[in-house]
Parts: C-alpha cells; sequence; structure tokens
C-alpha cells in the first residue's frame, strides 16, 4: 500500500512540475512578445527609415576593384555592426565611368560588387541576405574627373525584409 501512496504521490509530483513548465512557456512566450513590443515601439523612427532604405556609395579608383586602407576599415566597421542585425538586408549595385570598352566595365563592376559582398561575408554577414547587382558602364554628368570618380562605385542599400515568411510544414 505505501508503494501506491508513493507512486501516487511522485505522480502528482510530476503533475505538479509540467504545469510549472507549462506555465513558464507561457510566461516566457509573453516576455518574448512584450520586448518585441517595447523594441518597436522606441525605435519607430528607425524601422520606417530602413523599411525605406538607407543607400550609400563606396567609390572606387580607377581601373581598380578594391578599396583603400581607411574605406575598408569603414566597411569592416559597417559590416560589423550590420552582422548582429540579421533583420537588415543588402543590396549591392557595381558601377563604372563610362570610359573604356564596355565589357571591361561590365566585368569590373562585377569584380567591384563581388569585392564588397566578399568583405561583408567576411565579416559574417549570411550570403543570402545579400543580393547583387553589376550594371556596367554609368554615364557621367559631364566629362569631368570628378564627374566620372562618382561613376565608379558600388552602391549599398540597407533595407529590412518586410516579405513575410511562410511557415513550413
Amino acid at each position: 500500500d505505501s508503494k501506491n501512496e508513493r507512486i501516487a504521490g511522485l505522480q502528482q509530483s510530476v503533475a505538479d512540475s509540467n504545469a510549472s513548465v507549462a506555465r513558464l512557456e507561457r510566461n516566457l512566450d509573453t516576455l518574448g512578445a512584450e520586448i518585441e513590443r517595447l523594441q518597436s515601439l522606441s525605435r519607430p523612427e528607425l524601422i520606417d527609415l530602413m523599411q525605406a532604405g538607407i543607400e550609400m556609395d563606396v567609390l572606387f579608383r580607377t581601373d581598380e576593384d578594391v578599396l583603400t586602407d581607411t574605406t575598408g576599415d569603414r566597411l569592416a566597421q559597417l559590416a560589423g555592426t550590420l552582422s548582429s542585425m540579421p533583420d537588415i538586408h543588402i543590396q549591392l549595385d557595381g558601377f563604372a565611368d563610362e570610359r573604356g570598352a564596355a565589357d571591361y566595365n561590365q566585368a569590373l563592376s562585377e569584380r567591384r560588387v563581388q569585392f564588397i559582398r566578399d568583405q561583408l561575408v567576411a565579416a559574417g554577414i549570411h550570403p543570402e541576405r545579400i543580393n547583387t547587382s553589376a550594371h556596367g558602364e554609368s554615364a557621367a554628368q559631364d566629362e569631368s574627373s570628378d564627374s566620372y570618380a562618382l561613376e565608379r562605385r558600388v552602391s549599398v542599400k540597407l533595407f529590412l525584409d518586410n516579405t513575410p515568411s511562410l511557415a513550413s510544414n
């Protein structure tokens, strides 16, 4: 009879433990939802800005597809920050100025985009977060060296991916 009482006591203890686990899981879910709500409330301007996208240009020297040390350092800092923000995606668009052969400029813009992409991936950004496109020549506003310099670039656009995820079965 004491065996049955002991079994009944253990069963009650298991039932109490299961109830506690269920209650803790509900609390965790509630806390997680509250954290997400507070984060979105505390940064509405940032969220609006990221949904619209932030764009900047990384400039290259004539006929080059790598960056100077200082620009490379700034890119590494940006990549380090972005690696801890997995909801931000990156669009890279590469260009060359209009001087030179079109096929050469296309290949040069591809190498520039690939260089930036490789730097971001090396800094910890998952490759699936990065989209790339190389456009080749971009017409300068005039034929000054300053105008040409602004066309030798990779445009970097940061944005929130609002694509709804599909639940997997």
